[in-house]
């Protein structure tokens, strides 16, 4: 079961989805809205050298970290869960694009993201998704686009 409903949040109009299960990874996500995992964007930690960075990634595909590392010119790797929890302030499975934590850091967007018209992201908590529309969110973030992306 599912509770919707909508409010404004960072100057966006938002549509809050509310599960009974966990929606942290693309598949549960995908399964519980019924929205394609092409149509679910992650929000990932990355650390580069020293610097943490945010990676928005269409669900369906994954980060080239060779590619990142080379676009970048310094080692890309995930960061880990107690990283998450420090520096986004909640547990890996709940993080939200919109969030001021996510806002400070750099970020780099799939650009396959664009191909969608709007976006399911986590909403802040593991059974929680964001329903956004995209170039509403790409204007928000200001991300850098690249081409570091591949499928899954």
């Amino acid at each position: 079961m599912v509770k919707t409903y909508r409010r404004t949040t960072m100057g966006l109009i938002i549509d809050v989805l509310e599960f009974d299960r966990g929606v942290e990874t693309v598949e549960d996500a995908s399964r519980e809205s019924g929205e394609p995992m092409s149509k679910i964007v992650k929000t990932l930690l990355l650390k580069a050298n020293d610097e943490y960075l945010v990676a928005i990634v269409r669900g369906d595909r994954a980060i080239n970290f060779e590619k990142l590392s080379r676009v970048l010119g310094k080692h890309v790797t995930m960061a880990k869960a107690k990283e998450v929890r420090q520096v986004l302030g909640v547990d890996v499975g709940a993080v939200t694009p919109l969030s001021d934590r996510v806002l400070s850091l750099r970020i780099i967007m799939d650009p396959s993201v664009l191909e969608n018209e709007y976006v399911l992201c986590g909403g802040g908590s593991r059974n929680t998704l964001i329903k956004v529309n995209t170039m509403g969110l790409v204007n928000l973030l200001k991300p850098m686009f690249t081409d570091a992306f591949e499928r899954a």
